[in-house]
């Protein structure tokens, strides 16, 4: 009778390692096991954080509660250390498939080839000749790293695989993803791994939002600690400040909805048959209350969160996995280790997996070597004081410590002391290594926010000179005022004018800008307009990140025409001036969003704050200061407008001069 397949998958993530063990019964059924959290003492990320430390301290305490000596392991690389490419292939004979794809890959894969360890997967709809290839990559230096901690505590994994690519291995298998298209969404601690997917195929990016992302928000909301704010953000649904708590994390919700729009819309693109239906929610980041509800309403899209996974049978309780889709990652993983996986590409090392291989084959040889050493007592005396020098060795590596940074770069430099056995020398030299290397990370952490603002302010004065040319174009589309009285030069010499024969005062072709605030953005299509106004979509769907400048004009007319005469005076001769070839920039988004009298404003309640009201007002704020004319019958207009930082394309041009690409006259409250 054949023995049961067993395999664990360990997702070792930022936050905690997270196992489940499976087994592949003789009648096909797959049960959990087993299954272990461990959350880490710090995120692995945080400045102050002793990574290696951190990892190997889950992995001894998850080795002393788990015997995996019988077991297959698979572990997984996070998707934002990975690459992920994806095309489609011209109908070919099966044998000609590899030597295609490693031509693709040659391609596709920004980094000499033998820096990198690589594997494919091929998608094909039944009856259909296309077959769809994902190539993912990962950078060897980084593979290695990586795997050290497993090697480190005696862990050979027979394979590797991505996370996203292990979510999508979960959600077939268990049947979440339907005949029409399905997002699987995992928030992690760090990041958001997002899995466009369908029964033939499969389409992944990782997004740079995690957990971790609301519990800062909270922080710099409440001046807490980061521990503080983790807790509170876990009881944020039954805390009593739980208004305000949702409040201060509302930024980075829009902030991942606009991620997950934009991703959409990118795979909608080459994807025209696309329905996408529901969103799979994962990850232990959906624990957070709200989270699917808000997705669901500004997406559009079902949003659900499974309790448990269909097809996976659980005999009896395992408290590990109360919050099950935290482990999706893990038991894609341990799928692929008993062959149940959909996608079986693999990162794991050649020469890796060779080592193993041997290792594993060496009990067949120690027993030859047995017989050989019963055989002649001389080869007997020599193993055993071989194994006795081996065991000294051992003992005195383990008592080998290098202090700190200091005596890493002596040990680097002049060598581990003399004295020492060969193997405490080898324990030196790779502890120095570690601490070198952790070092080397830390430093790369620091000044992150301050190379981020010398970027900004280096944009900054590059575009400086475009600031100008900008306000000009702004001034250029005011309308001309009345002939009569364009001729006036002073205030006096216009009041004279008007009370010579010039048009009355709602008749008058003005507009003042009253003031102009500009705000410079890394990428303009992602800006959310102040004031909870909602910003129109811009005039072509823009992928790649584009720089911009964010616009807030404020104007005053006594037309009575109101917003009619703003939209076509002033707004339609700013679109036909700002989209101009040549002029290193272009107004994309322009929208009226506010609109009143001023009537209305000087009869609003008095302010504590300096804004004029009923009661007390000064009279003389009812009237214009040049010409002392009646103007509570004027109208006050705020314009809200993009500006892209390039010159504009020839399709914008396209799009702009048609007439159904014209935005037109967008709404606003007044007028």
């Amino acid at each position: 009778m054949a023995t049961p397949q067993t395999a664990w998958g360990i997702d070792l993530g930022r936050a905690a390692l997270k196992a489940v063990k499976l087994r592949l019964g003789t009648d096909g059924a797959v049960e959990v096991v087993a299954a272990d959290l461990i959350e880490h003492a710090q995120i692995l990320t945080q400045p102050d954080a002793d990574r290696t430390e951190l990892i190997s301290s889950a992995l001894e305490k998850f080795l002393s509660r788990n015997d995996i000596s019988k077991d297959r392991v698979v572990v997984s690389v996070a998707g934002q250390n990975t690459l992920a490419r994806f095309t489609k292939l011209p109908p070919v004979a099966p044998k000609r498939i590899p030597d295609i794809v490693r031509y693709e890959a040659d391609q596709q894969i920004p980094f000499d080839m033998d820096e990198v360890i690589w594997d494919y997967q091929t998608f094909q709809a039944e009856g259909l000749p296309d077959i769809e290839v994902g190539i993912f990559a990962m950078k060897r230096e980084l593979l290695r790293e990586h795997l050290l901690y497993f090697e480190q505590a005696a862990i050979e994994p027979v394979a590797v695989q991505t996370t996203p690519l292990a979510v999508y291995n979960t959600g077939f298998y268990s049947e979440l993803i339907s005949e029409q298209t399905t997002i699987l969404l995992d928030v992690g601690a760090e990041n958001t791994d997002l899995v466009i997917a369908t029964r033939n195929g499969l389409w992944t990016r990782t997004i740079a939002i995690g957990g971790n992302r609301f519990t800062e928000a909270l922080v710099k909301a409440f001046k807490l600690s980061f521990g503080k704010a983790e807790a509170l953000k876990r009881s944020a649904d039954t805390s009593k400040y739980r208004r305000q708590i949702f409040q201060a994390m509302r930024p980075v919700f829009s902030d991942l909805v606009q991620e997950l729009q934009r991703s959409i819309g990118f795979y909608s693109s080459t994807h025209r048959d696309a329905e996408i239906d529901r969103v799979i929610g994962l990850g232990a980041g959906f624990q957070l209350s709200g989270l699917n509800k808000y997705i669901t309403q500004n997406l559009g899209i079902e949003t659900e969160v499974p309790k448990s996974f269909a097809k996976l049978s659980v005999p009896a309780p395992i408290p590990a996995m109360e919050f099950q889709p935290a482990f999706a990652a893990a038991i894609g993983l341990a799928l692929q280790g008993i062959d149940q996986a959909r996608v079986t590409s693999n990162l794991l090392p050649v020469e890796i997996a060779k080592q193993i291989v041997w290792r594993k084959k060496k009990p067949t040889f120690a027993a030859a070597a047995a017989c050989l050493v019963l055989a002649g007592g001389i080869v007997w005396f020599r193993q055993t004081s071989d194994m006795r020098a081996l065991a000294s060795g051992a003992r005195e590596a383990e008592q080998v410590r290098v202090a700190g940074v200091d005596d890493a770069v002596n040990v680097i430099n002049n060598g581990p002391p003399p004295s020492l056995g060969d193997r405490a020398k080898a324990a030196e030299v790779n502890q120095a290594g570690d601490i070198l290397r952790k070092e080397l990370s830390d430093l790369r952490g620091q000044g992150v926010s301050e190379r981020s603002t010398t970027e900004t302010l280096v944009q900054l004065q590059e575009n400086k000179v475009l600031i100008p040319r900008i306000m000009e174009v702004v001034h250029q589309s005011l309308p001309q005022p009345d002939p009569v009285l364009a001729s006036a030069d002073t205030g006096p010499e216009l009041a004279e004018k008007i009370k010579e024969g010039g048009p009355p005062r709602s008749q008058r072709r003005i507009v003042r800008i009253q003031s102009m605030d500009i705000q410079y953005t890394s990428d303009i299509h992602l800006l959310i307009w102040p004031n909870l106004v909602e910003a129109p979509p811009p005039l072509l769907p823009q992928e790649e990140i584009k720089p911009g400048m964010w616009l807030r004009i404020t104007c005053r007319t006594p037309n009575a025409g109101g917003a009619a005469f703003i939209n076509e005076n002033f707004i339609k001769p700013l679109r036909e001036n700002g989209r101009k070839p040549g002029q290193g920039f272009y107004f994309d988004r322009i929208n009226l969003v506010d609109g009143r009298k001023l009537e209305a404003e000087l009869e609003a309640p008095a302010s504590p704050f300096g804004r004029p009201g009923s009661r007390g007002v000064d009279e003389t704020l009812k009237y214009d200061p040049v010409t002392n004319e009646l103007w509570t019958d004027d109208w006050e207009f705020s314009i809200n407008a993009d500006v892209v930082l390039s010159d504009i394309p020839e399709e914008f041009l396209e799009v702009a001069e048609s007439p159904e690409g014209e935005p037109g006259s967008e709404g606003t409250e007044g007028g």
